[in-house]
């Protein structure tokens, strides 16, 4: 009995494997000759598959449990980041759309554009004093020579002259309707479609022909807007083949508000 109550302490240990030689030694020879302590051995045996699968489970869990914690932070995290980046977008743009309409109700304003592709460069000077606009528009090209419009609305007077190589003709006054240059933003006015926008266009902070502006970058194309007036300073439209740059579409916008004057509406001499 005594060693019974010694043999049946050790059995834990024997079953870890954490008892001497002598110790298991003196373990087996015992339970040779006592059936309780085997039986107890037996169960012990039989119980200790289950512990450990259990404890493999819970340790499996708490890892479990742990990384999904870690998951759910990085996703959070990604989130936060995502909506304050688009948040950004929407009120950079609507900024850029209320500052543009109100510099775009003026209607005395002098626009000058720079229009480049391939070896052709278009340049476009448009007066504008209330009705009444000047636009001449001016093709320079190593292939196809020099051509030049101009149009001309003066109360009810209209003028369309076309000039190629120095030789002029004169067209019909009712095409050039429309054909005064607005100034130009490309910046969406309602909030709800700069909202959607602003998950498709890029902006960064540059500097573009003297200018600190907003790059936009969308599919195939670049806005280069003045922070100050929300009006658009260079666009590019990118040609499709990359390996082509030199076909891409450029624009470069110049403006001048409230300077126009009656001497700048030089009637066109035909």
């Amino acid at each position: 009995m005594k060693d019974c109550k010694i043999v049946q302490d050790l059995l834990p240990n024997y079953v870890e494997n954490l008892t001497t030689k002598e110790t298991n030694q003196f373990i087996e020879n015992h339970l040779e000759n006592c059936k309780d302590c085997k039986a107890m051995l037996e169960n012990m045996k039989g119980k200790l598959p289950t512990q450990e699968r259990e404890k493999k489970e819970v340790n499996y869990m708490k890892k479990f449990h742990k990384k999904l914690n870690i998951l759910k932070g990085i996703i959070i995290i990604i989130l936060i980041v995502f909506i304050a980046v688009i948040a950004r977008r929407t009120v950079i743009m609507v900024s850029l759309a209320n500052k543009a309409e109100e510099i775009r109700r003026s209607d005395n304003y002098y626009a000058k554009l720079h229009s480049y592709q391939g070896d052709t460069l278009t340049v476009t000077e448009s007066y504008h004093n209330g009705e009444d606009y000047l636009t001449t528009m001016n093709w320079f090209s190593t292939q196809d020579g020099n051509r030049k419009l101009i149009f001309y609305q003066n109360g009810e007077e209209k003028i369309f002259l076309s000039e190629i190589n120095g030789e002029k003709h004169e067209l019909n006054p009712e095409q050039i309707q429309g054909m005064e240059v607005k100034p130009i933003t490309y910046v969406l006015e309602d909030f709800w479609s700069n909202l959607q926008c602003a998950f498709v266009v890029g902006i960064k902070s540059t500097y573009c022909n003297g200018r600190e502006c907003y790059l936009l970058v969308g599919d195939g194309y670049e806005r280069y807007i003045d922070k100050e007036t929300g009006l658009v300073i260079r666009s590019i439209e990118k040609s499709t083949d990359d390996a082509k740059r030199e076909t891409d579409f450029i624009v470069d916008y110049e403006y001048q508000f409230n300077q126009v004057t009656e001497e700048d509406m030089v009637r066109p001499n035909i």
